[in-house]
């Protein structure tokens, strides 16, 4: 599980890895030009070449793991969250807290809402008949529409 104070996705030791990876590629890029500047021999331009094609690989190795390395951690706390909404979900076997015609809408929007709906947890809400929500000119919910 990662840590919910951390508020980004990767580490320290990932941004030194990234930063040292990108760094020998600069350096093998830099050494490349510099011995193939002065020289003219084909064969000798080819080693170099191949040099700098080492150099970018390297670099592009930097920023695939750079990148996997945040999708991971993005992935876990999307993960986490999951586990987390669910857990807070009330049972389908279980009786609903409020009668079938009784919805719920935030102020000012259009659109109403089973209590329950995810779209509405944690927010302040008005409880209506849908009939009310009609007459108001919401619409329901796409997400816990019944």
């Amino acid at each position: 599980m990662t840590s919910s104070r951390q508020p980004y996705p990767w580490v320290v030791p990932d941004l030194f890895r990234w930063f040292g990876l990108l760094a020998l590629s600069a350096a093998g890029l830099c050494v490349a030009w510099w011995c193939a500047s002065g020289t003219t021999s084909v064969s000798h331009l080819v080693t170099w070449v191949n040099v700098s094609v080492v150099a970018l690989v390297v670099a592009g190795l930097g920023n695939v793991t750079w990148l996997l390395q945040g999708r991971r951690a993005v992935a876990a706390r999307q993960r986490d969250l999951t586990t987390l909404l669910l857990a807070c979900a009330p049972s389908a076997a279980g009786p609903l807290p409020y009668p079938d015609d009784v919805r719920v809408s935030v102020p000012g929007t259009s659109r109403h809402h089973d209590p329950t709906c995810a779209a509405v947890a944690g927010k302040r809400v008005e409880r209506m008949p849908v009939a009310a929500h009609e007459r108001a000119g919401r619409q329901s919910c796409g997400l816990c529409s019944r």
